[in-house]
This record gives C-alpha cells, structure tokens and sequence, in this order.
C-alpha cells in the first residue's frame, strides 16, 4: 500500500491546556471507516498520555516521552512518523507535540521534501485555555508565543470552567494580534466536536507560509534539552525507546531538565496498588504546576489530571501499571518526593 497524502493536524497548547482531552473528542468525531494515527509526544520521559486514549483496530496510538521531538533537527519525529505511517496505514495522522515543544520546528518537518508527498498539513490548532492568560509568564513564554504562531485554529478551551468575570475579548488582547489565529472556537471538555470546527480542521493550513514570512523566534541556549535520567534500577531501553526494567521494588523512576521545567516520573509494576485516600493526599500537597497520572488504587483505576491547584479525576477501565508524572517549574526533593510517594503504596498489594 503507497501511502500518499495523508491529511495531517498538529494539536498544540501550553502545559495543561486540553490537548489530550481535545484529541479524545476528536476521536469520538472519527468517521468509522477510518483508521486513524496518533503521535503523541510529551515532555516527561515516563508517558501517560497514551494511556488515557482508547486505541482500537482503527486508531493506532504512538507515544514518544522525553523532551520534544523537534530536536536534533527533526531526526526523532522523522524516525516517529515514519514508523508509526508504516504500522497503521491511517487515513489520518494526529500529533500532539509537547507543551513544551516547538511546533514551528514540526511543521517546518512535516512540510519538509521527505513528507511532501506523504502528508498533507491541515489546519493546525492551538488549545489555550484563556483563564491562564492572566498570568505574565505564561502569555509571554516564547514556546506558547511560537504556538499561537504556528496555529490555524485557537480553541479556547475550558468553557465550562470560565467564571462569569472572566472576559475573553479582553484576555486575547493581551497577546500580540499578528500571532493570534483569526479563527477561534470555544470548546467545552464534555461538548462534542461540532460539525463547523471538523471542516475548519480539514481546510489547508496556511502555517508554513507564514512561518516563511516572520523573523524567527529566538531560542535561548540555556534552554536547550538537558537529560538527567535517574534510574532506582537497571534500565534498558526496549525497541520503542520506552526503558521496560524495573528495579527489585517494581519501580522505574526518570527525571528530567529543560526549557525551564524539571520533570519526575514513576512507573510501578502491576503487582503495585495504592491507599486512595493517602495517594490523593500526596498528590495534593505537591508543590508543582503540573502532575498527571494513572493509578491501580484500592478504590479501583483512575486517571488524575492536575494543573496548578485544580484537579479532576476520572475513572479508567483497565491499566496494565501505575504511572506518575511531575512538572515543576523548580527543582524537587528526588528523595523526599520518591519515599513518601511509596508510602502511599496500599498494605493488601504486598502481600
């Protein structure tokens, strides 16, 4: 089969955004004949965003963890592209990149001559979630700067959560007009993909071009991935690059430095459950911008979605093990964090 054409969206968005919940929408939108493929890429080296899609015989899902994949000249989303093309034969190809990405880098790849003729770019789309644009830091980051720059779409999500004092109009006006995409969506994280939003997604992104025509943005050296993987235990990378070894507690641990962000990640085997009530406990009192898991609890599966000081939980039917991820904006205590995270384990699993 000569793959050829396949139309292509790159999902972008700011930590916490509501990319993923965005791509599972889209999911549910899917027509059923088709295949889809998804690349998603986050910026923690453990990886829970994978876990919380539902793949299928018609939606082939590839995670890639551990900083962006943009860098070292596009050579690990050429790698990731390619081969995930090669499995699923999709009729379309979905990237999430990192909150932390480059999404200017990635479509530059992606419009490049290797994919001419293999991809399509579509329109791309950058989720924000417009109660963050209060914050300075976060409107004049230059990765969220060089996301809205590299979008066709801004879907303002989180609608359901806006309170009424929140104006919109003017929360946009804080950022710089010539990079805000004229196309603008609200979205809410329970509402449908409605039918105007699917077509916008399907017309030709103009991204590239504009790229073309603005000065580009610069990116400080201090801010260059830095990897500092730690392992509790013997780790070996497997085929998919994801390291499999957990040490004799049943526990893989990374971390992480870049783009200002540290992040600390756990993986525990299946034969690891924890208390409900001490874990939430736990994750609560972190002092992080972002932490994002799937936990095997006594209280059954659930998946935990934390930005800042808001949380949901959800339930999930079935998990093979426990993952955790921290993002923090400064440097954590590894030990403190990794003992007391493990004394949350419930009793009934040891034995």
């Amino acid at each position: 089969m000569i793959l050829a054409n396949i139309p292509t969206n790159v999902i972008t968005g700011f930590l916490g955004a509501g990319k993923t919940t965005f791509i599972q929408a889209l999911l549910k939108a899917k027509p059923e004949h088709e295949t889809w493929a998804i690349l998603v890429n986050e910026f923690g080296e453990i990886g829970i965003d994978a876990s919380l899609m539902q793949g299928s015989d018609s939606v082939v899902i590839r995670e890639v963890a551990g900083g962006c994949l943009c860098c070292a000249a596009g050579v690990p989303l050429q790698v990731a592209v390619t081969q995930l093309l090669a499995k699923a034969k999709p009729q379309r190809l979905v990237i999430e990149p990192t909150g932390l990405g480059h999404p200017q880098q990635i479509m530059q790849v992606l419009a490049s001559s290797q994919f001419q003729q293999v991809l399509t770019l579509q329109s791309s789309c950058c989720v924000v979630d417009p109660r963050s644009l209060q914050d300075k830091r976060y409107r004049e980051h230059e990765t969220f700067l060089g996301q809205l720059a590299s979008s066709d779409i801004c879907l303002l999500s989180k609608a359901d959560l806006w309170s009424d004092s929140l104006n919109v109009a003017a929360a946009l006006a804080l950022l710089p007009t010539e990079l805000v995409p004229a196309t603008r969506y609200q979205w809410s994280r329970e509402q449908a993909i409605d039918n105007a939003l699917l077509e916008r997604l399907m017309q030709p992104s103009d991204v590239v071009k504009r790229q073309q025509s603005q000065p580009k943005m610069r990116r400080s050296a201090s801010l260059m991935s830095t990897n500092v993987t730690t392992g509790l235990g013997v780790a070996i990378p497997s085929d998919d690059g994801v390291e499999t070894s957990f040490d004799e507690l049943g526990i893989i641990f990374k971390q992480q430095q870049a783009e200002g962000h540290f992040s600390y990640g756990w993986r525990f085997s299946a034969d690891w459950a924890f208390a409900f009530q001490a874990l939430m406990q736990w994750i609560e009192s972190q002092p992080c911008e972002r932490l994002k898991a799937v936990m095997i609890t006594d209280e059954g599966i659930i998946a935990v979605n934390r930005l800042q000081q808001e949380m949901t939980l959800a339930e999930v039917d079935d998990a093979m093990e426990s993952r955790l991820e921290i993002i923090s904006q400064c440097s954590l205590d590894v030990e403190v964090l990794h003992q007391s995270l493990i004394q949350c384990r419930w009793l009934e699993s040891y034995l």
